[in-house]
C-alpha cells in the first residue's frame, strides 16, 4: 500500500482563505498564482521542502 498512499499524499487539495478586496485586485493585476505563492509560503514558515 505505500505507493498508493504516496500518491494520495501529493494529490491537491482545495482550501478556502479570506483576504481583504484591495489585497486580492492589487495580486490580481500583478498575476499572482495564489496556489503557487501559499504553497511556497507554507513551506518557507513550516521549514520544510518539497517531498519526492
Amino acid at each position: 500500500m505505500p505507493p498508493f498512499r504516496d500518491e494520495i499524499e501529493q494529490r491537491a487539495v482545495k482550501t478556502t482563505l479570506t483576504i481583504p478586496k484591495w489585497l486580492d485586485d492589487l495580486a490580481v493585476d500583478q498575476h499572482v498564482n495564489f496556489s503557487h505563492l501559499l504553497q511556497d509560503a507554507l513551506k518557507q514558515y513550516l521549514g520544510v521542502r518539497d517531498r519526492v
